[in-house]
C-alpha cells in the first residue's frame, strides 16, 4: 500500500524525480538499530533471533517507498521496487548476518511498454516475483495490473527493461484503488498474487495461484484468513518450498504492528476447501522498532534460514526506511 496517509502529490514528485535525467547512483547513510529501543540486548520475538539492523537515509530525491524486495543467492546484493516506479540495486554490506550498509547503489525509474518512465498511479508498484532467467514480474495497485520485466541475471538491464503484459487476476477491476495485488512470489512451477484486503469487506483475503504448467489456465483463488486489521503486504518463497508472509496492521491512534508469519509446503501442496491460516512466526509491536514492512526475503546461509524485511517510509519525515534480519529459530 503506498499510503495510508494522503500523499499523491509526494509520489507524483518522486515519480518525476526518478525520470530519465535523474542522477542513477545514490549515496546511502546507514545508522544501526537495535529490536528493542527500551532493552537493546534483547533479541528474540516468537521464533524469530534478530541479527540486526539499519535505518537508511539518502538525499536522492527518488528513494524511498520501497514496497518489494529481492536478494542474490548469495545474499550480497538487494534489488528493491518503490511504489513511486523506481528500481534500486544496491551491494549489501554484511556483519554476522546483519545488514550494515549499501554501497553501489543505483536508482533507475521503471519503463512502461513503450520504454516511458511511469508517472501518477501507472507507477504504484507493490510486488515483486523471481520468474527465473532474469525476468521479475511485478504487481501495481491504482491501476491494477502485473507485468513483467526481463532485469537479466545480474539486473543489469533494469535501466532499459520494459513492460510485457501478464494476465490479471479475474476481478483485478474490483480491487480497492489503494489495496490491490500488494505480494507476489514464485514457488516452483506457480505464482501466487495476493491481495492486501479483502475484496469483500468481512471475507477471508485473496490468494491467487498462477500455474506454469497449464498457462492457459486462469490462476485459481484460494481464501487467506489473517487476523482482523492486517493486511497482507508481502509474500516470498521459503527454501523448504512454503511461503512466508508479512502481514500488517495500522491505525492512527496505534502505529504500525507486524506479523511475520508461514505457509508450508505441505498446505499449499493440498490448501483443502477452508481458508489457509499462516503459522505465525513472531509480531513485532508498537513498543520495537517497527514501521511501515511491505518487503521480505528469505534464504538459507550457515546451515540456517534468515529473513529480511524492508520497509516502506511513504516519503514520509515521520517514517523510516528500515532493512532488519533475523534468524530462524523453531
Amino acid at each position: 500500500m503506498t499510503a495510508r496517509l494522503a500523499l499523491p502529490v509526494l509520489l507524483a514528485l518522486a515519480a518525476g524525480a526518478c525520470g530519465a535525467d535523474a542522477p542513477r547512483d545514490a549515496a546511502v547513510e546507514a545508522e544501526p538499530v537495535v529490536l528493542f529501543p527500551d532493552d537493546p540486548g534483547r533479541t528474540r520475538i516468537g521464533a524469530l533471533r534478530y541479527l540486526g539492523g539499519v535505518a537508511l537515509t539518502s538525499e536522492h530525491d527518488a528513494f524511498g517507498g520501497w514496497s518489494a524486495m529481492e536478494m542474490s543467492a548469495d545474499g550480497d546484493r538487494l534489488l528493491a521496487l518503490s511504489d513511486s516506479g523506481a528500481w534500486l540495486t544496491a551491494r549489501v554490506q554484511m556483519e554476522d548476518g546483519a545488514p550494515t550498509g549499501l554501497t553501489e547503489v543505483s536508482i533507475r525509474p521503471v519503463l512502461d511498454a513503450d520504454g516511458a518512465p511511469l508517472g501518477g498511479e501507472a507507477a504504484d508498484a507493490e510486488g515483486l516475483a523471481d520468474l527465473g532467467d532474469g525476468r521479475y514480474a511485478v504487481s501495481f495497485e491504482r491501476d491494477h495490473r502485473i507485468a513483467v520485466y526481463e532485469l537479466g541475471a545480474d539486473w543489469s538491464a533494469a535501466a532499459e527493461a520494459t513492460a510485457a503484459a501478464f494476465p490479471a487476476p479475474p476481478g483485478a477491476d474490483r480491487l480497492r484503488n489503494n489495496a490491490g495485488v500488494e505480494a507476489l512470489a514464485r514457488v516452483e512451477d506457480r505464482l501466487y498474487a495476493g491481495v492486501e484486503d479483502p475484496i469483500i469487506s468481512g471475507q477471508p483475503h485473496t490468494l491467487w495461484v498462477y500455474d506454469f504448467d497449464a498457462p492457459d489456465r486462469p490462476p485459481r483463488a484460494l481464501a487467506l484468513q489473517l487476523d482482523p486489521g492486517f493486511g497482507l503486504t508481502a509474500l516470498t518463497a521459503g527454501p523448504e518450498g512454503g511461503l512466508y508472509l508479512i502481514e500488517r496492521f495500522w491505525a492512527r491512534d496505534v502505529g504500525n504492528r507486524i506479523h511475520v508469519s508461514r505457509l508450508s509446503a505441505e498446505t499449499l501442496a493440498a490448501p483443502g476447501a477452508a481458508p489457509l491460516r499462516p503459522e505465525r512466526l513472531a509480531e513485532i509491536g508498537t513498543a520495537m522498532t517497527v514501521d511501515n514492512f511491505e518487503a521480505i526475503s528469505v534464504r538459507r546461509a550457515d546451515d540456517e534460514t534468515r529473513l529480511m524485511i524492508l520497509s516502506d517510509d511513504n516519503f514520509n519525515a515521520d517514517q523510516r526506511t528500515l532493512l532488519l534480519a533475523f534468524a530462524l529459530e523453531e
